[in-house]
């Protein structure tokens, strides 16, 4: 398990989005306790999320989805804050893509667990998205595996692991990746590579 980033809450602004005065009120007094720069934001108000760290978005009063856009595009975690932890208002905060529910009443405690709650998810979400990605180039590599493989088999009289060790040698003497190796030798199809192989 990879250590968990904190966000910079000296030089970071946390985004406080379509939260009613009562309810902004508290949450600022908890956030200044905790060290924590607050910007309220109110019916898609133009903002710069430049040093935005995460959101926190009140479920009812909500009326900011181009800024909830502008959020999701960033990767900004967001908060989906409700008084009830109904299943509709779950619901609703996971299609807003909050990856965490804050109820009132709000605390201090509540507010910084739930925080770093969001915070963590969204780390977690960037990084398994992040090897999805990897893997499906992978994925969409491996016709060219095959054919590399196929090439050193036919052109050297090798079995399939021999094949897959000869390549996975010549991937290590190089320093490259196989399936760099793998999209070289497809492009030189039509050449004899010498030494190489």
């Amino acid at each position: 398990m990879s250590p968990f980033n904190r966000p910079d809450f000296e030089n970071g602004t946390l985004l406080l989005v379509d939260c009613e005065e009562r309810t902004l009120n508290s949450l600022e007094k908890s956030l200044h306790r905790l060290g924590i720069k607050a910007q309220p934001l109110m019916e898609d108000a133009p903002q710069n999320l430049q040093n935005c760290f995460a959101a926190i978005v009140e479920l009812e009063h909500f009326a900011s989805p181009k800024t909830l856009l502008k959020l999701a595009q960033a990767n900004v975690p967001v908060v989906a804050l409700t008084p009830h932890e109904t299943l509709s208002q779950i619901q609703r905060a996971i299609e807003l893509g909050a990856t965490a529910l804050l109820n009132r009443p709000i605390t201090q405690g509540s507010v910084y667990t739930t925080l770093m709650m969001a915070i963590g998810l969204r780390e977690r979400l960037d990084r398994d998205a992040q090897t999805i990605e990897n893997l499906q180039q992978r994925l969409a590599n491996r016709p060219q595996l095959a054919m590399a493989l196929a090439r050193l088999m036919v052109e050297h009289g090798l079995d399939e692991s021999a094949a897959y060790e000869r390549l996975r040698e010549l991937s290590m003497r190089l320093n490259r990746s196989i399936d760099e190796l793998c999209a070289e030798l497809a492009a030189d199809q039509g050449q004899q590579r010498g030494g190489l192989l």
